[in-house]
């Protein structure tokens, strides 16, 4: 299997924040005047074209899907990822990677808990950063907008209150 459902998560976590007035991107609900679909007909449709060596066809529409989702990790404030270590999710990936060298905030949920994180990802960011669970990465942000968890300032590059 190529691909992980990554949609349930995402819708999970939009409503539990709703109450917060985070705004949420998510990649299969890009919020783009022109977009590029990534449902679930354009991924069989790029598995036809794997499987007939159509591989322009899918580096170009890949390009397309690559350069908005990474250019919503450019205009988010942080970001919130859900990992299943033994699955493998490149996009993912490259989405931690982007935010690690720009200094954003990171919440990594790890399915199967903190230890199941691959050792590579322990080397780009600290392990308090990633969490068992979703409801542990919701309860933490929850923790930081009402004042009892303080921002990590020095590791995330963040403005000042009155220029936020």
């Amino acid at each position: 299997m190529q691909y992980l459902s990554g949609r349930d998560w995402r819708e999970e976590v939009t409503e539990k924040l709703s109450s917060l007035s985070i705004t949420c991107f998510d990649p299969y609900k890009k919020p783009f005047i022109k977009d590029v679909a990534e449902d679930e007909a354009s991924r069989k449709d790029m598995e036809t074209w794997m499987k007939t060596k159509q591989y322009d066809r899918v580096t170009d529409k890949m390009k397309t899907v690559r350069a908005y989702d990474l250019n919503l990790v450019d205009r988010s404030d942080f970001i919130i990822a859900h990992l299943v270590p033994d699955v493998a999710s490149w996009g993912s990936a490259e989405e931690i990677v982007t935010a690690v060298r720009m200094k954003k905030p990171i919440f990594i949920s790890m399915e199967g808990g903190k230890a199941k994180t691959p050792l590579w990802m322990l080397g780009m960011l600290p392990h308090k950063y990633i969490y068992n669970s979703l409801d542990e990465v919701i309860e933490m942000l929850y923790a930081i907008d009402n004042g009892i968890k303080p921002i990590d300032s020095d590791r995330w590059r963040l403005l000042r209150k009155e220029y936020r």
